[in-house]
């Protein structure tokens, strides 16, 4: 059996051939345009959908990445915090061993515990640092609040709490980015505002000679250990004075040495235990190196605090790197997914030419047949 095409059947096959053709273009120009293989899911679902998730996780790390910054950003004002303190703390340190010297006037003092009162103002001012939006760093969960003020008996209190900010720079990682202020600067029974409020009254008060005179009458009878009838440091000077009197060709220098060091042992620790008068340059010294010791441990705090701050600065920037290595691997990942390598545009515009000449013979082929017709034949 013969089957017949008719000339409109014809036309409606030709039509259907260069409409698809020019689908087919078209497909191929906008894949050129977006410099991507899969446009809609339809195209390669298997594909899109796993774009999909890898376009939500590669999200959840740039979110990441921008905590860290925030991070860095609140850790680098603690850090600085922390850095200016211990400066002050340690200018402070200096000015206690200078007090002590002897020959350090009493206007001198006056002068320092005058400097002083400025050193503590930029501590409490450290203390009570900002970061970038404008939080206070060391007042733990209520960083709106001025962590450190004055109350109204003139003493330095906390306002904070023990609460410390954290921020999700990982999947598995919540990093603090506060400290609270307490714990630093009123920590581990220390207060260091206190500290140096107490030197500035100390080197307030002058030393006189009526003083010095009458600390050294109550040295010479200060009896140690108590109801021991010993009096060591009077026993020293003894013992000093005969090892000052002997020449060290004595046969006996020797042992003079060693009483003499023996004696002092024993009065050094008599001293630290009794209380010198007030006013004398004993009491100055007693006082300055209990206060050298207490600011000694704070500075440890501080210190302390700031060995953590730079650990975690410097796990910020290891994660920043892995998270730069995730954010590659992630975009090269979705390239492949969705046909957006080189290789990919490459072929693109290969099908596009290719698809361009058969669509040019498709009409050369259209055009010629439909020119045909048995009128033609006849004469």
């Amino acid at each position: 059996m013969n089957m017949r095409i008719s000339t409109s059947q014809l036309y409606d096959l030709n039509n259907k051939t260069l409409a698809g053709k020019q689908a087919s273009i078209v497909k191929i120009s906008q894949q050129v345009d977006a410099q991507q293989k899969v446009l809609v899911p339809s195209d390669d679902p298997v594909a899109a959908a796993r774009a999909l998730d890898l376009s939500q996780t590669q999200a959840l790390n740039t979110q990441f990445a921008t905590n860290r910054n925030n991070a860095k950003s609140s850790l680098a004002s603690v850090s600085g915090a922390l850095d200016s303190s211990t400066q002050i703390l340690t200018k402070i340190k200096s000015d206690i061993v200078q007090a002590g010297n002897a020959s350090f006037s009493n206007a001198e003092r006056t002068n320092m515990a005058s400097e002083l009162k400025g050193n503590l103002n930029e501590l409490l001012g450290f203390a009570n640092t900002k970061d970038g939006l404008g939080n206070y760093v060391f007042g733990g969960f209520k960083s709106g609040t001025q962590p450190f003020n004055y109350d109204s008996m003139g003493n330095i209190v906390y306002n904070g709490d023990q609460g410390t900010q954290t921020l999700q720079v990982d999947a598995t990682r919540q990093m603090e980015v506060s400290a609270s202020g307490q714990s630093i600067f009123q920590g581990n029974g220390q207060d260091t505002f206190k500290t140096v409020q107490d030197l500035i009254r100390l080197l307030a008060v002058p030393t006189t000679e009526a003083a010095n005179k009458a600390d050294d009458e109550a040295a010479a009878h200060f009896e140690y250990p108590p109801n021991s009838g010993q009096f060591p440091i009077t026993a020293y000077k003894v013992a000093s004075d005969a090892l000052d009197a002997a020449k060290p060709d004595d046969p006996n220098y020797a042992e003079l040495m060693t009483r003499a060091a023996n004696a002092k042992g024993i009065a050094d620790a008599a001293d630290i235990a009794r209380t010198p008068i007030p006013g004398s340059q004993a009491a100055l010294a007693h006082g300055l190196m209990k206060l050298s010791n207490a600011l000694g441990q704070q500075m440890g705090n501080v210190e302390s605090a700031t060995a953590s701050v730079g650990a975690r600065q410097k796990e910020l920037d290891s994660l920043d790197a892995q998270g730069q290595a995730l954010d590659q691997q992630y975009t090269e990942t979705a390239n492949d997914l969705l046909g957006r390598n080189p290789r990919d545009l490459t072929d693109a515009v290969s099908q596009l030419s290719l698809q361009s000449q058969y669509l040019q013979a498709a009409q050369k082929v259209f055009v010629s047949t439909s020119q045909l017709s048995l009128l033609n034949n006849l004469r």
